[in-house]
């Protein structure tokens, strides 16, 4: 299994830094997070979903990406794919972006997520129906002429928490043309099953998998005295999945 990492995990650094500490480690891939640091956010602590020392935003990398990836390549490095916060629901202009900025840095993948669930109850059905055309439309569109693969996580609050929910996205597509990201920090707090089946229900549309440790911690009760548990992030030790097993 070839090891890679996501800028996300590597705010503190710019992009010297995070390479020169990748290629100290033997990481082989590197996957993009091109993003908008909220101007509020600047003059804090640097931190995975805060401030970032590389700023990398969507413009900088369709403008720079080739550059970019000359410089990971220089080191032994190969740029794995992109992560930007992209939704298939966003207007066309925002996805040609991140897609000409990953095909600018050739990277073979771009992360474009599902969105969020309705917080009550919903016709299911119609909005999967709404969904999966809407990727159809990206898949044939913008990204096919250039060769890009679309890829979905995993991730908690949205329409793919769980392999078989992304499952019923992905089965109407050739899994070279979109793939999975399994997320195990998300699948600690929602849409969690046993790695076998896991892997089962998803098999060739599995591209990559996102390592980290979440566990359950219980810090309140509410009125009828029952636990209310909430997500924390933690050492893969001491998550509530078995990382090994993974």
């Amino acid at each position: 299994m070839e090891l890679g990492v996501t800028a996300v995990m590597l705010p503190e650094l710019d992009f010297d830094e995070q390479i020169g500490l990748c290629r100290s480690l033997g990481v082989r891939y590197y996957q993009y997070r091109p993003r908008y640091i909220p101007d509020d956010r600047r003059s804090e602590p640097y931190s995975p979903w805060g401030n970032h020392k590389f700023d990398l935003t969507p413009e900088r990398l369709a403008a720079e990406g080739a550059e970019l990836t000359k410089r990971l390549r220089d080191a032994g490095m190969e740029p794995w794919g992109t992560v930007p916060r992209l939704c298939v629901a966003d207007d066309d202009e925002r996805i040609m972006l991140a897609l000409g900025g990953a095909a600018k840095a050739e990277a073979k993948c771009v992360r474009c997520g599902p969105p969020a669930y309705p917080r009550e109850p919903f016709d299911y059905n119609e909005m999967l129906e709404r969904v999966v055309e809407r990727y159809r439309y990206v898949i044939e569109r913008p990204s096919g002429p250039i060769g890009l693969k679309l890829l979905i996580e995993t991730h908690s609050h949205s329409l793919a928490t769980s392999p078989a929910l992304a499952w019923n996205i992905c089965r109407s597509f050739d899994p070279d043309r979109i793939g999975v990201i399994f997320d195990m920090p998300n699948f600690a707090q929602e849409g969690e099953i046993v790695p076998h089946l896991a892997v089962s229900v998803l098999r060739d549309y599995i591209d990559c998998l996102h390592v980290g440790g979440t566990r359950r911690v219980i810090s309140t009760v509410d009125r009828l005295g029952c636990k209310v548990p909430e997500g924390q992030f933690c050492s893969l030790e001491e998550s509530d999945l078995h990382v090994p097993t993974w």
